[in-house]
């Protein structure tokens, strides 16, 4: 597509040098990537480093760069012979150039995008199972995997960057897909990653503290999430909505935001004061029960239904609710959805339950790694009556600090016995974490050990374990390694719960 095409569609985009005529035939913002007739979207980062970028993009044959303005007087630019610039953020205008320049495929699928601290990944899963279990052809785009109907792809980021991203769904639409379920982060919305596509629906789970070693702080994060109900509100596709969780950290704030920039979608919530509900939930080790209400559009009565999962925990009561709420406002029969949440996959490191050969005691795997989702897991096991409680965490290396107490305050009050080990201490001292999350127990608490080795730690827990207890292994969840130092080792926590299971004396 010519330049001057393109900027009748994005104005924000002005031409520095060069002929307005040239070709673009697509847009990186990794110069590996690039090709003599891709345009290079200059990411952000130091100046040596950026000229170093622009060098590599000039071997690769590269004739045209996309820049801000404060990066025009950088050396090795003068080398290309289009230039580009805008005051505008370039990762949103990267986004939109991806869309544009493959024709916009989001626009022909139905896109259901998830945000939120917790949840994203559970969510997007069952929503995922749902739509396959009603025959319809589904994708999925998130943490653990990425998943085109039985076909399963590995998953970098959370969320892909823009390019990878529209080159994914507009495999997808070839391959004649029609619901695509996409888990979007913080980082994937603040940084363009999802911009320009249009969307069906944006759903919001709650937002608790994660990632301040990337956001400024919690206002930043929220106004990150926040970018998900623009992206709706921009959406040109028919029949778009919005479902915000009410009753959660972080709710009453985004219905708030949502009132007053006056959104014109529709938004719906989950909560007590919301169109959708549930309540009376009853928890076991063989599933979850409760009833969900949804209030009649235009008519004054609420409708209940019982409903029966194999899903464990009371967060996962809320996930599933969550989801057919989303189900429901997609058109999905309702009887249908109703019978697919009795039988869904057990989300892989979400609540992950490994029993013992005899099931005299399990021990469960998730990716809980910040102070909310660890009081969660915890509380869901309480709620089961254990005869013990262990839990077994760390918190990794390079990340956010201030949570670290904040945990092992949470799995004081909560655990019977806490074991203290790695979570990709990465380039951080192992110790040292440990010492900072040591430091959140009360003064007089003995009740935990500390073991630097995770492997050792979960073979310890294990040994301690009794007979109708439930350790909770908790941080890794999916991950199949441990990253010490720049080393990223082969690790699995479920691998290793199983090998332990099989030395434990009965």
């Amino acid at each position: 597509m010519k330049f001057i095409e393109i900027q009748k569609k994005i104005p924000e985009i002005k031409l520095v040098k060069g002929d307005a005529n040239f070709d673009i035939q697509y847009v990186w913002a990794d110069s590996r990537k690039l090709t003599d007739l891709d345009l290079f979207v200059l990411p952000d980062g130091k100046q040596e480093v950026l000229e170093n970028y622009l060098q590599m993009a000039i071997e690769k044959g590269c004739k045209a760069v996309l820049v801000s303005k404060r990066q025009l007087k950088l050396k090795n630019l003068d080398l290309f012979l289009n230039v580009l610039e805008s005051e505008e953020p370039l990762g949103d205008l990267h986004g939109k150039l991806a869309s544009l320049l493959l024709g916009t495929p989001s626009k022909k699928l139905k896109i259901i995008g998830i945000t939120g601290t917790n949840g994203k990944t559970s969510l997007t899963f069952i929503l995922f199972h749902i739509a396959r279990k009603l025959g319809k052809k589904a994708a999925l785009i998130g943490t653990v995997q990425i998943q085109i109907l039985d076909r399963i792809l590995e998953s970098g980021y959370t969320t892909p960057d823009a390019s990878s991203l529209n080159l994914l769904l507009k495999e997808m639409l070839d391959e004649g897909i029609e619901y695509v379920f996409i888990e979007m982060s913080s980082h994937g919305l603040k940084l363009g990653r999802v911009a320009g596509l249009e969307i069906t629906c944006a759903g919001f789970t709650n937002l608790t503290q994660d990632h301040l070693d990337f956001h400024e702080n919690m206002d930043d994060y929220f106004e990150s999430k926040f970018k998900i109900f623009q992206l709706l509100e921009q959406s040109s596709v028919k029949n778009k909505f919005g479902l915000v969780a009410g009753d959660v950290s972080f709710g009453d704030r985004m219905i708030q935001k949502i009132r007053e920039t006056k959104l014109k979608s529709p938004i719906y919530i989950l909560g007590k004061s919301g169109e959708f509900h549930y309540s009376n939930a009853k928890l076991s080790l063989l599933g979850s029960e409760y009833r969900f209400h949804k209030k009649e559009k235009n008519l004054p009565f609420i409708e209940v239904r019982s409903v029966k999962t194999n899903l464990l925990g009371n967060f996962n009561v809320f996930n599933t609710a969550f989801a057919m709420s989303i189900a429901y406002e997609l058109g999905f029969p309702w009887e249908d959805v109703v019978s697919a949440i009795e039988e869904i996959p057990t989300v892989p490191g979400r609540f992950q339950v490994i029993p013992y050969p005899n099931r005299s005691r399990i021990a469960v795997v998730d990716y809980a790694h910040t102070p909310d989702a660890l009081e969660n897991i915890l509380k869901s096991c309480v709620e089961i009556r254990p005869k013990q409680l262990i839990c077994l965490f760390g918190c990794g290396g390079d990340r956010d600090r201030t949570k670290r107490p904040q945990m092992a305050k949470i799995a004081e009050t909560l655990a019977d016995f806490v074991v203290l080990t790695s979570d990709n201490p990465r380039t951080e001292n192992p110790e040292s974490i440990l010492d900072e999350i040591e430091a959140g127990f009360s003064r007089g608490f003995k009740r935990y050990e500390k073991i630097t080795d995770r492997r050792t730690a979960i073979h310890r827990a294990v040994s301690l374990l009794e007979k109708d207890g439930i350790l909770v292994v908790a941080g890794k969840g999916h991950e199949t390694y441990q990253i010490i130092g720049k080393e990223k080792t082969n690790f699995v926590d479920f691998e290793e719960i199983e090998k332990a299971f099989l030395n434990l004396d009965t």
